[in-house]
């Protein structure tokens, strides 16, 4: 009998004074298991599809060549008639060299967010060491955000396009016409 007289003492009653103390404090007592409320997010799979023409603008450095302005027009999954714009880099040390950048797609008030991925499978490759020659590009562009239909959009987008090249001298600038594919699954969180 005495080791439990004891055992209270020493268990039972500070936590009873704990608990009268956190009464007297004001504290909540602890609460009944509340509902668990929901926040579903729902993820929308689309997949991608869009091709443009246009117009390229391009200045050469004795490294580089900065595709100052990249304009053109076409039709793109949810953006129906849209436009593309966007600027980048490549490197000249070779005909075949990695390029990057960033740029976007707007049509039916929605905008397309991308990055050009800077990789050894994303590069613009000349098809002869002098110009005029034509340049065909491929790799990857990653979906960084979007607004309207595509606002919280992501993913990855596969890139192929041609354009040509008059002059690759250091100093020069030039215009020239592109077409261009983007194609892959992007995912919008609804």
């Amino acid at each position: 009998m005495t080791s439990t007289r004891n055992f209270l003492r020493v268990v039972v009653a500070p936590v009873a004074a704990l608990s009268l103390t956190g009464v007297a404090l004001g504290l909540p007592a602890p609460a009944a298991s509340a509902a668990p409320v929901s926040h579903v997010i729902k993820v929308v799979k689309v997949n991608f599809k869009g091709t443009y023409t246009g117009t390229i603008a391009m200045l050469w450095s004795a490294n580089t060549v900065r595709a100052t302005s990249v304009k053109g027009t076409g039709t793109g999954t949810w953006l129906g008639k849209s436009t593309v714009a966007g600027s980048g880099t490549a490197s000249t040390s070779s005909t075949c060299d990695p390029l990057w950048g960033t740029g976007y797609i707007v049509g039916s008030g929605s905008k397309l967010l991308l990055r050009v991925v800077q990789s050894s499978t994303t590069k613009a490759c000349a098809a002869a060491e002098s110009a005029p020659t034509t340049v065909t590009v491929t790799g990857v562009a990653k979906v960084i955000g979007g607004l309207g239909k595509y606002k919280g959009a992501s993913g990855t987008l596969k890139i192929s396009g041609t354009f040509q090249i008059k002059s690759n001298q250091a100093g020069s600038s030039e215009t020239d016409t592109f077409k261009a594919s983007l194609s892959g699954v992007i995912s919008i969180r609804k």
